[in-house]
C-alpha cells in the first residue's frame, strides 16, 4: 500500500499523467493493497498510453523529474556520444516525435568550447535540406541544461546492423546502393561549403525502409574557414575512421578527408572490422598516416578485386590520388549496384556475405508490454528497457573438440650423460697426453738441430 501511494504521489509530481486519468487508473485496480499494486497500475497506465516503458521505470526508481524539456516530452533514451545524451521526445504540441540532443550540464560552461560546438552544428545543419542527412529543428535550453532538436531518423546505424548477432558484413551491390545514398547526402553537404569530418559506421542510419541517412554535424566546419574551434595540430575525428590529413592538422581537412573516411566505413561495411582494428592510440594514429590496411578482397568474402580498388582509393594516403569528389565516385560506385556484375565475376562466390536485412519498424509505445499479462513480476517489469548493445568483443568460433592422446612404442633408452668422475678422469687423461707429445716434439726438434 505504502509503495502504490508513493508511486501516485511521484506520479503527480512528475506531471506525465493527468490527475482524473491517474484517479480513473488507481480505481480500476481490483485490489490496491497487494504488494505489486504499484506495478499493475504501472502496466495499466502504459497499455492506455499515458505513460513510456522508461518513464514507468524511473517513476518507479523514485524519479520525479527530467521528463519535460521545453515543449517536449521525453520518451526514452535513444543513444550516448561524446557531446551528450539523445533521447526520444514528442512535442507537446503536435504529437511530432523528435530526437533531443541534451548537452551535460559540465560541459555547458558559457564560453565554453563544447557549448559553442554545439550551437554551431546546429547553426550548420540549418543550412542544409537533403533527405539523406539528419536535419536540426530547434534549440533550447531549460536552466542551465542546453538541448538541440534533431529530426527522429527511426532504425539502426550501419554499426550495429553490421556487428549484429544476426547481421554481418554487406554483400557488394547492397553496399554500392547503400553507399550511393550516403555520398547524396555528403555531396549535399559539400555542395553547402560543409566539410563533414566524422564520417563513420555510427553517424550513417539504415531506416526500416533501406534508406540512408547521415547524421552529427557537430565536428563539421565551413571550407577555408578558419573557426577557434579547429585549432592547428589538434585532432579531430573517429581515429578509426580519420583521414592522414585530419590526424596531422585536422584544419586542413577537406572533401577529400571525408572520401577517406567514407572509404574506411565502406571496408567496414565489407569486412566486418575496420581498417586498422587494435592498438592504441599513437598505433592508430601511425597505422592511418604511413600503413596500407590488409586488402579488402583477401579479408572480406565475395568482394571483387576491381571494387576493393575502388575502396583502396578512397584510403589513398595523399589527397589528390582520390576520388576529388562524389560526384566522381558515383560513376565507379554505381556499376556495381547491379547483383549481376558481381555473379559475373564470382559466381555463387558473390554471394558469400550476408543479404542486406533493414532494421524492422519500431513498434508504438503501447506495444511495449512491460508487464507480462501472465501475473506482473520483477522480470517481466523490464521487459524493454532499451535495445541490447552490442558486445565489443570479437566474435570467435568455438574451440575445436580436443585431439586423444597419441601413445608412442617403447624406445631404446638414450645413454646416460658422464658423471662428473668421468669428466674429470677424462680431462687428466687429455693433459697427459697433451703433453707427452708436446715433449717428443721437443726433443724430435733439438734432435734434428744436433744433426744439421
Amino acid at each position: 500500500m505504502a509503495r502504490l501511494d508513493k508511486f501516485v504521489a511521484n506520479l503527480a509530481k512528475s506531471g506525465l499523467v493527468p490527475p482524473p486519468t491517474l484517479e480513473r487508473a488507481r480505481a480500476q485496480l481490483l485490489d490496491d493493497h497487494e504488494s505489486d499494486a504499484a506495478v499493475r497500475l504501472a502496466r495499466h497506465l502504459i497499455q492506455q498510453g499515458a505513460l513510456t516503458t522508461y518513464q514507468a521505470r524511473k517513476v518507479l526508481g523514485g524519479a520525479t523529474k527530467g521528463f519535460f524539456l521545453g515543449d517536449y516530452r521525453i520518451l526514452r533514451p535513444l543513444g550516448e556520444g561524446g557531446m551528450g545524451k539523445v533521447y526520444l521526445a514528442a512535442n507537446q504540441a503536435d504529437g511530432l516525435r523528435v530526437a533531443i540532443k541534451v548537452l551535460p550540464p559540465s560541459k555547458a560552461v558559457d564560453g565554453g568550447q563544447p557549448l559553442l560546438r554545439f550551437r554551431r552544428e546546429m547553426e550548420l545543419s540549418r543550412r542544409i535540406n537533403h533527405p539523406n542527412l539528419a536535419r536540426a529543428l530547434d534549440v533550447g535550453h531549460a536552466g542551465n541544461v542546453h538541448f538541440m532538436v534533431l529530426e527522429y531518423v527511426p532504425g539502426e546505424s550501419l554499426y550495429q546492423l553490421v556487428k549484429h548477432p544476426r547481421g554481418g558484413p554487406l554483400r557488394v551491390p547492397d553496399a554500392a546502393r547503400f553507399f550511393l545514398k550516403v555520398i547524396d547526402g555528403l555531396e549535399a553537404a559539400h555542395d553547402s561549403g560543409l566539410v563533414h569530418r566524422d564520417i563513420k559506421p555510427s553517424n550513417l542510419m539504415v531506416t526500416p525502409d533501406g534508406d540512408a541517412r547521415v547524421l552529427d554535424l557537430g565536428l563539421a566546419r565551413l571550407m577555408d574557414e578558419e573557426s577557434p574551434l579547429t585549432r592547428h595540430n589538434v585532432v579531430i575525428g573517429t581515429l578509426d575512421y580519420a583521414s592522414p590529413e585530419q590526424l596531422t592538422d585536422a584544419a586542413r581537412a577537406d572533401r577529400r578527408s571525408d572520401l577517406y573516411s567514407l572509404g574506411c566505413t565502406m571496408y567496414f561495411a565489407l569486412a566486418g572490422r575496420a581498417p586498422f582494428e587494435g592498438g592504441d592510440v599513437v598505433n592508430k594514429i601511425f597505422k592511418q598516416r604511413l600503413d596500407d590496411p590488409d586488402p579488402l578482397e583477401r579479408v572480406a568474402r565475395g568482394v571483387p578485386s576491381a571494387f576493393a580498388a575502388v575502396v583502396r582509393k578512397l584510403m589513398a594516403k595523399e589527397p589528390a590520388d582520390r576520388y576529388q569528389d562524389c560526384g566522381e565516385l558515383r560513376g565507379d560506385l554505381a556499376r556495381w549496384a547491379d547483383p549481376a556484375v558481381v555473379h559475373s565475376i564470382l559466381g555463387a562466390e558473390a554471394d558469400a556475405a550476408r543479404a542486406f536485412r533493414p532494421p524492422p519498424p519500431e513498434i508504438d509505445d503501447d506495444d511495449l508490454r512491460l508487464f507480462g499479462d501472465d501475473g506482473p513480476s520483477a522480470s517481466a517489469s523490464l521487459r524493454d528497457l532499451g535495445t541490447s548493445e552490442v558486445a565489443s568483443a570479437p566474435m570467435h568460433k568455438p574451440p575445436l573438440p580436443p585431439r586423444p592422446a597419441v601413445v608412442l612404442p617403447p624406445t631404446r633408452p638414450l645413454p646416460r650423460p658422464p658423471a662428473p668422475a668421468d669428466e674429470a678422469r677424462w680431462l687428466v687423461r687429455f693433459v697427459a697426453a697433451a703433453l707427452i707429445l708436446g715433449v717428443l716434439v721437443i726433443l724430435a726438434a733439438a734432435f734434428y738441430q744436433w744433426r744439421s
